[in-house]
């Protein structure tokens, strides 16, 4: 899976075809399930700023041959109706709300003229734009198909307004699209959708966390969580060097795309950090860490971090919005091997704080002073482990988000199988430029000294001390 910006997709050129979904044969239902916790700020972000660039995440992957419009016309609907939040959406009704939920045999999708497109940027540019439009958190399912047909390889991309899927389900509508496809393309009047195992509804997950009325005041996490907010003045963390922007100021958003180890450097990180008791993550953390102390940003980054809560069998193979995050510091330490030794206890503790709801967290504390829009995060994904992996390379599969503006830095990691990425996002400043080419370059440098550090121990230096923990994709 190769994790990058719109600005950075570059199909080859054929004729797009693009898909909206129409939902005007359909009614809705009101439903009393409320958004979830991640869904209330996003919808609430975009409410505020209606004509700000919508938030979108976007899979795409390959075909051999040019493409059975008809084939992936149903491979799409019944996509839709495999997956509960694809046929929900939410509609304004003065401050309030609402979820409606539609009956997917209802819904129909509506194709566009076909373009023949000449160029990459021409390609890129009517992606976005059919993108845009569709791809939005109020009035109809914000779903969006489209398709390049070539002679000998065509693509398919979809994408969604975030309310709706995470990185994970980037994973999983690939997997689905791609065999409902091959499906209806095989057997045009035979095949059934049932033959894929049933997916849960994110709704339905919805549902269950408005419904939570456990009392986490007791929890041992919440002390922890406190903790970490009262010292910083109940704000989220900042990247801790100069991006160049005042608080309440924005900029567009710049990115940076790159790859941190090859399959080889990365196996061999991975087992340099398993030999100390940390993770892949927690080494990068370390990293990080130590090029910022080297910048001049000080001995400890705090930061908060994504995690998955598909923690039941259960919501496996479901699309929708499943993240917590949990609040780690990293503290340099001599050496980036003890620094990495020291961040492998420290994520794993942190793991542990997100089986407290967020929710419950800010009524603790009194809510948030939050000085910038965008929140510090480092993400980490192994996308090797998420449904349909095997076949990421062959598909030539992409998660494709948006670019919009950016007050604060953000990065994801990602691991396949052919080694360790990064994507970064963060203010397009003259001074961000700087500190970020500086950053990325040292946290690469790190990583790759480590990796030779490793390879040229004696042998038995290390005790070979393989480690599992309950730490998820961290």
């Amino acid at each position: 899976m190769r994790v990058t910006t719109i600005d950075r997709f570059a199909p080859a050129p054929g004729t797009v075809v693009q898909w909206a979904v129409d939902a005007t044969a359909s009614t809705g239902v009101a439903s009393a399930i409320p958004p979830s916790f991640n869904q209330s700020h996003h919808l609430a972000s975009a409410a505020a700023d209606p004509a700000g660039e919508s938030t979108w995440l976007a899979a795409s992957f390959d075909v051999d041959g040019p493409v059975d419009l008809k084939a992936i016309e149903r491979a799409f609907l019944a996509l839709i109706a495999r997956h509960g939040t694809l046929h929900s959406s939410f509609v304004r009704d003065g401050a309030r709300v609402a979820r409606y939920l539609h009956d997917p045999a209802d819904l129909q999708v509506v194709a566009a003229p076909p373009r023949s497109l000449t160029t990459v940027s021409a390609v890129r540019d009517a992606l976005r734009e059919g993108l845009r439009r569709a791809c939005t958190p109020f009035g109809g399912p914000g779903c969006h198909l489209a398709t390049i047909d070539r002679a000998d390889r065509s693509t398919i991309l979809c994408g969604f307004d975030h309310a709706h899927v995470d990185a994970y389900s980037m994973a999983i509508v690939i997997d689905d699209l791609a065999r409902l496809y091959e499906g209806y393309r095989a057997e045009p009047g035979a095949f059934d959708p049932r033959v894929l195992a049933p997916a849960a509804s994110f709704v339905d997950y919805c549902a269950e966390e408005a419904g939570d009325d456990r009392d986490f005041s007791r929890h041992p996490g919440m002390d922890r969580w406190i903790e970490f907010f009262t010292r910083h003045d109940r704000r989220p963390p900042e990247f801790p060097l100069d991006l160049g922007l005042a608080p309440g100021e924005r900029a567009r958003q710049a990115v940076d795309v790159r790859a941190l180890l090859g399959p080889h450097d990365t196996a061999t990180f991975a087992a340099s950090c398993a030999e100390s008791g940390s993770s892949v993550y927690a080494g990068i953390l370390a990293a990080m860490a130590h090029t910022v102390r080297d910048l001049g940003g000080g001995a400890q980054m705090p930061v908060l971090f994504p995690m998955h809560t598909r923690r039941s069998r259960r919501w496996e193979n479901a699309m929708g919005w499943f993240t917590t995050n949990a609040p780690v510091t990293i503290t340099v330490e001599a050496d980036l091997p003890a620094t990495i030794a020291r961040a492998g206890p420290a994520v794993r503790e942190a793991v542990a704080l997100g089986e407290v709801p967020i929710p419950r967290v800010l009524e603790a504390i009194g809510g948030l002073q939050a000085g910038r829009t965008d929140i510090f995060m480092v993400s980490y994904v192994d996308y090797r482990r998420l449904p349909g992996a095997h076949a990421h390379r062959l598909l030539d599969a992409h998660h494709i988000s948006n670019v919009t503006s950016a007050d604060d830095a953000q990065f994801w990691i990602s691991r396949t199988e052919d080694g360790l990425f990064l994507r970064t996002r963060h203010p397009d400043t003259d001074v961000a430029r700087t500190t970020m080419g500086a950053f990325l370059d040292g946290v690469g440098r790190h990583a790759t000294r480590e990796t030779r550090r490793h390879e040229t121990a004696p042998t038995g230096r290390h005790a070979s001390r393989r480690v599992t923990t309950d730490e998820g994709d961290h």
